[in-house]
């Protein structure tokens, strides 16, 4: 009898003891969702699923959703509204945890029921109808975008002529070709459109006009019009796309140019505030006037971005490009060049519907071939360029948009040292 009852006294004491111990599990588990510390509230609470009352295993299931172990959490979910199918927040979490498999049928059905609650706050509910909007635009295959743009500027030295008053051939000094400032006339048409292939892989075409007439200068009127298709891969973080460009130039109503342009691209969300940007431009020139023939040449730029978004100094971007031009058949000193160049720009919200644009660049060229008639020596021109703008939001589709730009070119051969600058308004229409 004695040893039956040690027995007993054992048995209760031992479960007595695992009961203290779940309950510390559960203290430290609580203590570890509530600091958002998932990760340890996840592997707390896991191993006594089967002892969880609703509360627990709500808290384990958020614990699995936050780190990642989306279909876990879904059954979690699913299994407490079992008990208790009116459960709004339940339907909401399971919704989210639906959206983030791609569920986005299951995810709508659950939105619209909480929808019908009526005593649901008001900020819950607008931000629900948000997501259902998102969730529309996910089942579009086909979007459209159009920009039109109107403008009218003024250029201080419309053919980028020379500072220098002469300039020295075989050690005579010959007077060079006065500046014309000239007003220009600018518009633009783009049109977009994106094609959803998959729930990853997007179809994108464009086509894109552009004119510039300038009053005084007409010789330096330019057309051009852009055809272009590419395909995107999108993943939450990145987005990887591979363009195909061509393009043709008018320069004073004839007939100048022509690129066929390969351009794949990577964006990469580094974190919430920090996104990278990498671009590779390979442009085969073909040049249709007889006199620019000699400038045919394959083209290679390489240009990786920075973008820091900010709360208080606006969208921060730092870009670095590296280009390579190499002429086609033979050599030129005038095509063939290296160049590199380095720009900072802002864009700050001065008010709700206006940003301020602002931006610094310098740019170098260093050309491969000596110039042996003039100079006999290589060209090599370093460029400064400054610039300064507004962008205000009319309405939702017009913009008014003003900038002025500096620009301020150092060569080593005197014909090409020049600096100038360009005042421009534009309006935007986007529908």
């Amino acid at each position: 009898m004695k040893k039956i009852t040690l027995i007993l006294i054992f048995a209760s004491t031992l479960l007595f003891s695992n009961e203290s111990y779940l309950d510390d599990q559960f203290k430290r588990a609580i203590d570890s969702y509530q600091n958002r510390l998932f990760q340890d509230s996840y592997f707390l609470l896991s191993p006594h699923e089967d002892k969880l009352d609703r509360s627990s295993m709500f808290i384990l299931a958020r614990s699995a959703y936050e780190i990642g172990r989306y279909e876990e959490a879904q059954r979690l979910y699913e299994e407490i509204l079992k008990d208790s199918p009116e459960n709004d927040r339940v339907k909401l979490e399971l919704a989210q945890t639906y959206f983030k498999q791609k569920k986005f049928n299951e995810a709508r059905v659950l939105y619209k029921e909480v929808l019908k609650d009526e005593s649901l706050p008001i900020n819950v509910r607008k931000n629900i109808e948000k997501t259902l909007m998102a969730l529309d635009q996910r089942s579009r295959k086909d979007f459209f975008k159009t920009n039109l743009t109107l403008g009218y500027g003024y250029d201080s030295n419309a053919k980028n002529t020379t500072s220098d008053d002469y300039v020295y051939i075989f050690g005579l000094p010959f007077e060079t070709e006065e500046k014309r400032s000239s007003g220009v006339l600018e518009a633009a048409l783009s049109l977009n459109h994106t094609h959803r292939l998959s729930e990853d892989f997007t179809l994108d075409n464009k086509l894109v006009g552009y004119m510039q007439d300038f009053e005084r200068v007409r010789e330096n009127d330019l057309s051009l019009i852009v055809l272009g298709t590419g395909i995107s891969y999108y993943q939450p973080r990145f987005k990887i796309s591979l363009g195909v460009d061509f393009n043709y130039v008018w320069l004073n109503q004839r007939g100048y140019l022509s690129n066929f342009a390969l351009v794949p691209s990577i964006d990469y969300q580094i974190d919430k505030n920090l996104i990278y940007r990498g671009k590779l431009r390979v442009i085969k020139k073909d040049f249709h006037q007889k006199n620019y023939n000699f400038r045919d040449s394959t083209y290679y730029e390489l240009s990786n971005s920075l973008a820091l978004l900010t709360k208080d100094f606006g969208t921060n971007i730092v870009t670095l490009t590296l280009g390579n031009d190499n002429k086609k058949r033979g050599t030129h000193h005038n095509v063939d060049y290296k160049s590199a160049s380095l720009r900072f720009e802002n864009i700050y919200p001065l008010l709700k519907t206006t940003l301020l644009f602002s931006g610094v660049e310098f740019y170098i060229d260093k050309y491969k071939e000596k110039e042996e008639l003039l100079y006999n020596k290589k060209r090599k021109d370093e460029k400064l360029a400054l610039d300064l703008g507004l962008l205000h939001s009319l309405n939702k589709n017009f913009s008014l948009g003003v900038n002025g730009k500096y620009i301020d070119n150092y060569s080593n051969q005197s014909l090409y040292k020049y600096d100038k600058y360009i005042l421009k308004t534009n309006l935007y229409y986007t529908f």
